[in-house]
């Protein structure tokens, strides 16, 4: 064999799969197989992080739309994944997103001038929209309306301030498809009364095949929501597949019901109760009703103790983080562990933030003395 196009375009893919994508360019003038596989790698992934860059790619897929042939390659209809870390308007969404028809996933990291004038028409702009990340935008019910005809898996939204209680019934329209949702530091307006959140709590319980959950926001009080979900959820245990759970702030949360909760969802790795009434209860029934369990967190929640987390760390096995943030916990208090392997606040009073499962020992002696004054600790 004697020339590289003689190998079949299957090797060659496989092989540029491995290559870096700065390299890439080089490979893709070797010959005109290279150049076909190395195509296809180049740009189903774009992460643009600059406005100028935003603008350029926008200009070479509107190039390329209207001066291929038939048998040419549209370079838009080969992109599957954009990531967009710079600032920009409706008109710049607008103007790149419908030379990527095909994308099956999209983040809009910087979305401050995103409003629902461009989002409510993203929908039908990408109809295979599976993964969708955005950060900051103003968009309203209208767009979760249109986006919930979209075939979503996974749905992240964070620092969205004009969302509404009733975005959930929305998105179940992708109650056979959605399996991750992530809602951080959303104004949920309507959460805040006991009947528009109790209508809440349906609409998600009825997203049937989540594996992950999270509802979390420390700006408004969504008490209602969240108690109604502690209440419900035991008896209903509507997500069987479920493995991470994070929500906060849980107000009116106590031991008894977190324990029921967990109870229900025994599949649970991941689990977050922020801001609660629970105490080392809660924490001694994820030792016993979760023994998969692979990263905790309950900060802000004053009931629980060192010695908690002490009986936590032993029995729990796979453990491998820990959040303890503003739970009076110390690095005096874990003088058997690696103090270079916690997570610890930079001023006085030094808590521990996070124990990571690095710093875990094979046994931890509950009964060791835990007076280690901290200076002690630092060597």
């Amino acid at each position: 064999m004697n020339h590289l196009n003689h190998l079949p375009y299957e090797l060659i893919s496989s092989i540029l799969s491995y290559v870096d994508k700065q390299d890439l360019f080089t490979c893709s003038l070797v010959d005109k197989s290279f150049y076909k596989a190395t195509l296809l790698l180049l740009w189903q992934e774009l992460e643009i992080d600059t406005q100028d860059t935003l603008h350029t790619m926008t200009r070479i897929l509107e190039a390329s739309a209207s001066s291929c042939s038939s048998s040419a390659t549209v370079l838009g209809e080969l992109v599957r994944s954009v990531t967009i870390k710079a600032k920009l308007s409706d008109d710049d969404l607008l103007a790149f997103i419908k030379h990527v028809p095909l994308i099956t996933d999209l983040s809009l990291n910087y979305a401050t001038y995103i409003s629902d004038d461009s989002f409510v028409q993203v929908a039908g702009l990408v109809p295979h929209l599976t993964h969708l990340y955005i950060w900051g935008a103003v968009i309203t019910q209208r767009s979760m309306e249109a986006i919930g005809h979209c075939p979503l898996q996974q749905l992240t939204l964070v620092f969205c301030e004009d969302l509404e209680s009733n975005m959930f019934a929305s998105l179940t329209r992708c109650s056979s498809t959605l399996t991750l949702l992530n809602i951080r530091q959303c104004s949920l307006h309507g959460l805040e009364t006991p009947d528009t959140a109790q209508q809440a709590v349906a609409n998600v319980m009825a997203l049937h095949h989540l594996t992950s959950l999270q509802i979390y926001c420390h700006t408004y009080d969504y008490s209602p929501f969240i108690t109604a979900l502690f209440v419900d959820l035991p008896s209903r245990a509507p997500w069987p597949e479920l493995t991470s759970l994070y929500l906060g702030t849980c107000h009116n949360v106590t031991d008894s019901m977190a324990i029921a909760l967990l109870q229900a969802q025994p599949k649970l790795t991941h689990v977050g109760l922020v801001e609660s009434q629970i105490t080392d209860k809660t924490l001694d029934a994820i030792a016993t009703y979760l023994p998969e369990v692979v990263e905790i967190n309950v900060k802000w929640n004053d009931g629980i103790t060192p010695d908690g987390i002490h009986r936590l760390v032993k029995t729990c096995r796979k453990l491998e983080a820990v959040g303890c943030d503003s739970c009076e916990i110390y690095p005096h208090h874990f003088p058997e562990l690696d103090y270079f392997k916690m997570y610890i606040d930079d001023e006085p009073p030094f808590h521990v933030r996070y124990l990571m499962g690095e710093a875990f020992v094979a046994d931890i002696d509950t009964d060791t003395d835990t007076d280690t004054d901290y200076d002690s600790c630092r060597c």
